[in-house]
């Protein structure tokens, strides 16, 4: 799995996929990123804010729980830091 980070400083594209020639590749922001989100407390407040939040990248940049949370904890079994 490859990890890539910045959308938000415009590093990305909006056509960039999840998935290049049978890699998956998960975008994301690392911890001290002022948009991370770092538990899943943060995710539930920063949802009931916003109203809905895709869980994973879409055609708006940014807008997905795997762009606003750091790439290396998903699945990694901890729940304090696993955006599950």
């Amino acid at each position: 799995m490859e990890i890539y980070r910045g959308w938000n400083s415009g590093e990305l594209g909006a056509d960039d996929m999840g998935n290049e020639s049978g890699t998956w590749i998960m975008y994301g922001v690392d911890w001290d990123d002022p948009e991370c989100i770092h538990t899943v407390d943060e995710a539930i407040e920063y949802i009931n804010k916003v109203g809905f939040l895709p869980l994973f990248k879409n055609e708006i940049l940014g807008f997905s729980l795997e762009e606003r949370t750091v790439p290396e904890y998903w699945w990694c079994e901890d729940p304090k830091v696993d955006p599950w």
